[in-house]
């Protein structure tokens, strides 16, 4: 495919228990789900979401199965955060649901040591899942608040081949959807590239 000999690609973005305060039903103090609830939920969402629909990437599979998705939405949706469906983050968006993100992830069809650049940050969570397989991440994000948010998460989780920029006070939002639709799709690219100062 071109996308291989160009070197870059594009990708174009448009639980156990809540964590919860105070006590339970019995008087006693509410509990946190630990890191092996979350990763069961993850092992049955690969399972039953991914893996039943057909995505057979085992780098994708293992990615998806490592990713903490929980940590990329807001506390108050961290329940369903492994169910299928697509989850509010603020800033009229979502996270996309678990398949669609496996979906967009293999059909770009890269691997260890490829780069992608990901129009629309978002969560920050397609990032993390193309990191995870050891992919360079170029992202940029017209909305501050969330390219901060999913910034923050990035940096704590250590996904350190992830690069964001904030493009608010760069170009609006007209501009960035033409730059996802529009006809002059390489020759812009190149333009983005350039403004990120780090792709060759």
């Amino acid at each position: 495919m071109t996308r291989r000999r160009l070197g870059v690609s594009l990708l174009v973005l448009p639980v156990a228990a809540a964590l919860a305060a105070g006590c339970n039903s019995q008087g006693g103090q509410a509990t946190h789900p630990v890191e092996s609830d979350w990763q069961m939920q993850r092992e049955k969402m690969v399972s039953e979401q991914i893996e039943a629909r057909g995505i057979k990437d085992p780098d994708v599979l293992e990615s998806l199965r490592t990713v903490p998705r929980h940590l990329f939405v807001p506390e108050a949706a961290r329940e369903g955060a492994y169910q299928d469906s697509p989850l509010p983050i603020g800033d009229s968006q979502t996270i996309s649901q678990p398949y669609i993100v496996a979906l967009m992830t293999e059909l770009l069809e890269v691997g260890p040591g490829s780069k992608v650049l990901e129009i629309g940050t978002g969560s920050g969570y397609q990032a993390a899942v193309l990191a995870a397989m050891g992919i360079e991440v170029y992202s940029i994000e017209i909305r501050t608040r969330l390219c901060e948010r999913a910034g923050q998460t990035l940096s704590e989780l250590g996904y350190s081949s992830v690069f964001w920029k904030d493009l608010a006070w760069v170009w609006g939002a007209r501009t960035l959807m033409a730059l996802a639709v529009g006809g002059a799709l390489f020759l812009n690219l190149r333009v983005v590239a350039a403004s990120l100062g780090t792709l060759q």
